[in-house]
């Protein structure tokens, strides 16, 4: 928690991952970027309208899927088609 404020961290997750990027690029020489999609997803994640990142996958799952566990597949919660051009944009 951020000044025991829910939600802060969410809201400065660009900033942190920003930031991650920056160390790794200082202390190894990386050559790491960031880019934050995060206004390219509004109204567009699961139930947006268009809805660009799959809801709960449970249909077409391989061994992989560990379905078992989680009885959803690897594509739950990933980008569609579209969220994947939404990524593009980011860049």
């Amino acid at each position: 928690m951020d000044g025991g404020v829910p939600g802060r961290e969410v809201a400065h997750g660009g900033e942190l991952m920003r930031g991650a990027a920056t160390d790794a690029n200082v202390s190894s020489g990386a050559n790491a970027a960031f880019a934050d999609p995060r206004k390219e997803f509004d109204r567009k994640a699961v139930c947006g309208d268009p809805e660009q990142v799959n809801g709960s996958v449970k249909s077409g799952l391989s061994k992989a899927d560990n379905f078992d566990t989680l009885q959803v597949g690897m594509a739950s919660f990933h980008p569609k088609v579209g969220g994947a051009a939404l990524y593009k944009n980011v860049f």
